[in-house]
């Protein structure tokens, strides 16, 4: 047992004994160390007006071979993916989406602005910013999605706290898991901590903190692999064989927020999304992703060109797709 960065417990395992080889779609897989490639992007180096700063993300020092796992994670099962034709409330959205008539998508890459939502006092809400990669339909019952960013959620973390976190699925909701605790996502950094939490976030109007997010299906394994941050630091994949429309290619991505909303009687939560402030007040005030693209067949990074907007309660929660030179 070590402890993180931010002062909790993590478990050191054994990469070949983790979670993840419990599910028997894994009896044979074979551990991949490293992608066979990063996805090749242009590189433009350019120094906008407005300046943000990369948020830090727990760690822990755990020996060569072994992965950092948190002591404490309960389990919560309360994941959706933004639907506008079954919206039921309870979750509540607002996203920037993939028009449905892109060509096959092979992952993202977008650069996250972190803050710290407050929640509505002892009701058992989340808030959320996220990335959204999915394939399949509710409806058949076969929508696959891998999902990334960071969330504030106290009945699973024990805490108000911004944690990265991770979460799949591969029936349209019915199971699926948060984090490295139950068999899926393989870790394969030895120092990130998977559900940690971010230090150094978003003010209104003061410093911004972003974390930069790439996922892309690696073309020699079809693993869909994650990496963190300006340098691309890799934490691990979550592997083909856990996928069934998702095995191949995606064929949409979102970026947004995301609440639960479980209030009654017509009142209406007081959990913010992002800063909790309208994207109209722009940036400094308002949470924001930038720089969105995607990965095509060749593994390219692209520039999103054609995009949807859906939200679920703009009267709450809005989203604006915006360009602008800084």
């Amino acid at each position: 047992i070590e402890q993180s960065s931010d002062g909790e417990d993590v478990d050191c395992y054994d990469k070949m004994k983790q979670p993840a080889f419990d599910n028997p779609l894994l009896k044979n897989h074979k551990f991949q160390e490293m992608p066979s490639e990063f996805p090749k992007g242009i590189e433009t180096i350019q120094k906008g007006k407005k300046q943000a700063w990369e948020s830090h993300i727990s760690f822990a020092k755990c020996p060569d071979g072994t992965v950092p796992i948190r002591s404490n994670n309960a389990t919560v099962n309360h994941r959706k993916q933004p639907d506008s034709s079954s919206y039921q409330g309870g979750h509540e959205y607002a996203i920037i989406s993939t028009k449905e008539t892109t060509p096959k998508l092979y992952g993202t890459k977008a650069i996250v602005n972190v803050w710290d939502p407050t929640l509505e006092k002892g009701a058992e809400e989340m808030s959320i910013s996220q990335i959204w990669i999915a394939s399949g339909e509710y409806k058949s019952g076969d929508l696959n999605t891998v999902e990334v960013g960071w969330q504030v959620l106290p009945k699973l973390y024990n805490d108000s706290k911004p944690r990265l976190f991770l979460f799949w699925t591969s029936n349209a909701y019915r199971t699926g898991c948060y984090n490295v605790r139950c068999a899926g996502f393989v870790q394969t950094s030895s120092s990130i901590v998977v559900g940690g939490s971010i230090s150094h976030v978003s003010s209104y109007g003061g410093s911004q903190f972003e974390i930069a997010i790439q996922v892309w299906k690696d073309r020699e394994y079809g693993n869909w692999w994650l990496s963190l941050g300006s340098n691309n630091v890799l934490v691990g994949y979550w592997p083909a064989e856990i996928f069934t429309t998702l095995a191949d290619h995606a064929s949409v991505v979102q970026w947004g927020g995301e609440v639960v909303n479980w209030q009654r009687f017509g009142r209406h939560t007081t959990t913010q999304m992002g800063s909790g402030h309208f994207p109209e007040e722009g940036f400094g005030k308002s949470s924001y992703f930038r720089n969105l693209e995607t990965v095509d067949i060749n593994n390219s990074l692209q520039p999103v060109q054609e995009l949807e907007r859906m939200v679920t309660n703009p009267e709450y929660y809005n989203v604006k797709d915006l360009y602008t030179e800084d």
